[in-house]
Order: structure tokens, then C-alpha cells, then sequence
């Protein structure tokens, strides 16, 4: 949070150690992988909004999380890291659809996050314009620090986990388990 302004600070770190929010990153796409600077979720200025469209795959718990660091092209590329800006997108706005990736061994770890025509605030931008790939930096070397997984060990945090254990949803759901491609088809 050393690139969000004063009032992001105020509005978004307080509920963040009781985890009464909790965030994701969304950076990986499918075809640009974990190449940040193939990023192909774009995000236009309309107003005081930015509209996002993409997707973004492989986002750690995901589906229980409220807010998500996303890295979106705002201009042009002009270079491998320019272009590329922060946004903190409101996971429960209309137009975001997060659905579980369900691995072999039938828990849903991850996310895919699909973006469709999802206004986010330009007051919810964190740092400049076109400076996402030094925001997003900062963030990755803070990562797997001494800090983190506080939220890791939240409350909610733990109750997903359980839920993905127990084969549900956090609602106590039963949510079958994907079957693995290497099975042969049910006869």
C-alpha cells in the first residue's frame, strides 16, 4: 500500500489485519501466463470511471476474496513495462465473475476472474497512470515477506480452506470435484 494515496491508506488498511476484507492479486492472463508485460486486460477512462474488460486466471483463493490488485493496460505499450496500471477492483462490482479452478485433487485453490465492462473508480487507481509495472514491483517484493499471510491466517481465510477440504463452497454447498482430463469418460 506504499503507492496508494492518503485516502486509500484511510479507506482500505484498516479492515485489512482483522481481514474483514481481503485481496487477491490479479496479474496472470491466459496467453501472457506470468508475463506481466503481456498483460491483455485493458482498462479504458470513461468519466470518473476506468472500464476493465478481461480475464485474469490463477488467482490464489480467488473466489473468497473481496478486492483484487489487478495490472491493466491503460495506454500504449511504448515498451515492455509502460502502459500497465493498478487498479484495486471491487471483486463483487456487476460485471466481475469469478469461478473456481478445481485441481486433481479436487479443491479450488485458484480462480479465473472474468472482467466484463467493470467500472472501477479512477479514485481507485493506485499510483499513476501508466506506472503499474513499479506498483505491482513493490507489491511482488512484499509478497512472500515476513508480513504476509496474515491474511493467510484469517478467520475467513482458514473457513475457505476448510470448505475447499470438505468438498463445498463456503455456504456449506457440496461442489462435486472436476473430473482430472486423464480419467476415461463415464460409461
Amino acid at each position: 500500500m506504499d503507492a496508494a494515496d492518503p485516502a486509500q491508506r484511510a479507506r482500505w488498511l484498516p479492515p485489512m489485519p482483522r481481514a474483514d476484507e481481503v485481496w487477491c492479486q490479479g496479474f496472470s492472463e491466459p496467453g501472457a501466463g506470468s508475463d506481466l508485460a503481456a498483460v491483455g486486460t485493458r482498462a479504458v477512462r470513461r468519466g470518473d470511471d476506468c472500464v476493465v474488460d478481461g480475464q485474469k486466471t490463477w488467482t490464489t483463493y480467488g473466489r473468497h476474496t473481496d478486492r483484487m490488485f489487478a495490472l491493466v493496460g491503460t495506454g500504449p505499450s511504448g515498451g515492455r513495462h509502460r502502459g500497465l496500471s493498478c487498479l484495486a477492483i471491487d471483486l463483487a462490482a456487476p460485471g466481475v465473475d469469478v469461478r473456481p479452478i478445481r485441481q486433481v485433487h479436487g479443491r479450488a485453490g485458484f480462480a479465473e476472474v472474468f472482467l466484463t465492462g467493470v467500472r472501477v473508480p479512477v479514485a481507485d487507481r493506485i499510483g499513476d497512470v501508466d506506472d503499474g509495472w513499479a506498483v505491482a514491483m513493490r507489491l511482488l517484493s512484499v509478497e512472500r515477506g515476513p508480513d504476509a499471510g496474515g491474511p493467510a491466517r484469517s478467520r475467513r481465510r482458514r473457513a475457505a480452506l476448510a470448505a475447499d477440504d470438505a468438498g463445498t463452497d463456503p455456504g456449506g454447498e457440496r461442489v462435486p470435484p472436476k473430473r482430472c482430463s486423464a480419467e476415461p469418460p463415464a460409461a
